[in-house]
């Protein structure tokens, strides 16, 4: 026989009271009276035997019984959504929901996908730009594409690409050293970086034998450093594997031979439970298959 649980409403009343340290701020977010959870608070610490704050004229504030049994609670409710996430997507079919940084977002992952696609029509996806590190907790995402060295050891991965740095720039400006760019030509031209990469110019210039540069201007956004590039208003360190349609058509050109192995790597991450899903299965199959015939 199965042993009477607290219900789900006080957990939740007492998880976000917890959160906020106030029954006030609760109550708006689960859209009830604040009396309504402070009530529900009550009836909880009732059921378990033991006050799980300590109350104060401007708020609550957990006891170390509270702190202890927030940890169950956390745990309880991380795990709920987490499974019903994943039955919600094993019984109907939803988006795969792909995070990366916008640039990687736009110039490696959604060729992925589309090639994907040919083989695969009946299955959606969407692509969330901007996200940096790993976060599965949340249950919105399936796969992050991540850039580093070696891949966090508690998700599966799949080494998506590497790639070499170079400086690279605008053929009309290359055509203002007929001689040839020399390493002091770099010190006199704006040199334009990624904020995400901001370590780029340093790793090619110890490389080079170069020095410090002390003319640079740096963005946010990867599309607007290489349009600026296009446009012979500076020379960038570029990515290699993000570039190759520039440089193969000629917009952008690489002003020195050098070109250096990029320590990091592109890894696509997931969990083992969010393997579960289909869409994403049929996915990860497919791109293992799609990285290995690239290596060959």
């Amino acid at each position: 026989m199965r042993r009477r649980l607290p219900p789900l409403y006080s957990l939740r009343a007492f998880e976000a009271a917890a959160r906020h340290s106030s029954f006030s701020k609760a109550s708006n977010e689960l859209n009830l009276t604040a009396a309504a959870i402070a009530h529900q608070v009550k009836k909880l610490e009732m059921e378990l035997g033991v006050e799980l704050f300590q109350r104060r004229p401007r708020g609550v504030e957990l006891n170390e019984a509270g702190k202890e049994y927030l940890r169950i609670v956390e745990r309880l409710l991380d795990d709920l959504t987490r499974e019903t996430q994943l039955f919600k997507a094993q019984h109907r079919a939803q988006p795969i929901r792909i995070a990366a940084l916008h640039v990687v977002s736009e110039r490696l992952v959604r060729p992925l996908v589309q090639a994907f696609f040919s083989d695969h029509p009946d299955v959606r996806a969407e692509l969330i730009a901007d996200m940096v590190e790993p976060d599965f907790r949340s249950g919105n995402l399936d796969v992050v594409v991540w850039h580093g060295e070696i891949p966090p050891p508690q998700y599966p991965s799949i080494r998506i690409m590497s790639e070499t740095l170079t400086p690279v720039c605008a053929p009309q400006l290359l055509e203002g050293f007929p001689a040839g760019m020399t390493m002091d030509d770099v010190q006199k031209i704006p040199a334009l970086y990624d904020l995400y990469w901001d370590d780029d110019w340093t790793t090619w210039l110890e490389a080079a034998g170069g020095r410090d540069l002390q003319n640079s201007l740096g963005f946010s956004l990867y599309s607007a450093m290489i349009q600026t590039v296009r446009e012979g208003g500076g020379i960038a360190i570029g990515h290699t594997g993000l570039l190759e349609k520039e440089l193969k058509s000629g917009q952008l050109v690489k002003p020195f031979d050098l070109e250096i192995p990029s320590r990091k790597s592109y890894f696509a991450l997931t969990t083992n439970e969010i393997l579960r899903k289909p869409g994403v299965a049929a996915f990860w199959e497919w791109l293992a298959e799609a990285t290995q015939a690239m290596d060959k």
